[in-house]
C-alpha cells in the first residue's frame, strides 16, 4: 500500500468517527490500534449556552414555589444591573470544600463584599464576592462546573 492511499484510508476512518460522534451527540470517542490512535472531541457539545443548560439543571434543585424565577430565564442575561459574570475561564465551587454549606443559596440574602463562590484557575483559588447587597435571585452554576469568562454566575436583586 502506498502512502497516498495510507493517508486517504486514515482520513476515511477519521470521518468515520466524526460521523459517529456528531450523529450519536457524543462529546468524545476515543478509539486505539497497534499503531493507530484517535480522540476525537466534539467542542460544540461542551460550550455551554450558560442560561439553557443551566436552567435545565437548576430546576429540579428549585422549590415549587422559585419555578416561576426559573422559567424565565430570559429575564436574566449578563447585562442585568445585578449580574455577576465570571472574570475568568474556570471551575467553579460553590462551598470552601467539598461537603460543607454553600456560600449561597436561591432566596438567600448577601452584603456587598459577601463571598459567593470560587473560581479556580490555573491552581488558584479566586473569590468572587457580591458587588452589591441583595437577594439571590439566580444562580446559573452547579458546584464543580467549568466556566466560561463572562458568563452569568448569579443575580443579585
Amino acid at each position: 500500500m502506498n502512502k497516498k492511499s495510507s493517508q486517504t484510508e486514515n482520513l476515511n476512518i477519521v470521518q468515520d468517527f466524526v460521523d459517529i460522534v456528531n450523529n450519536n451527540d457524543l462529546s468524545e470517542l476515543e478509539y486505539e490500534a497497534k499503531d493507530f490512535k484517535i480522540k476525537i472531541i466534539n467542542n460544540c457539545n461542551n460550550v455551554p449556552n450558560s442560561q439553557e443548560t443551566v436552567i435545565h439543571t437548576a430546576k429540579s434543585n428549585v422549590s415549587e414555589k422559585n419555578n416561576k424565577i426559573k422559567n424565565e430565564p430570559e429575564n436574566f442575561t449578563n447585562k442585568h444591573p445585578g449580574a455577576v459574570n465570571s472574570p475568568m475561564v474556570g471551575t467553579a465551587y460553590s462551598s470552601p470544600e467539598p461537603g460543607m454549606e454553600t456560600f449561597v443559596k436561591l432566596n438567600s440574602l448577601v452584603s456587598e463584599g459577601d463571598t459567593l463562590l470560587i473560581i479556580e484557575a490555573m491552581k488558584v483559588m479566586n473569590s468572587i464576592t457580591a458587588h452589591k447587597s441583595g437577594k439571590i435571585i439566580f444562580i446559573g452554576f452547579e458546584d464543580s462546573q467549568p466556566i466560561e469568562f463572562d458568563q452569568l454566575l448569579v443575580v443579585i436583586e
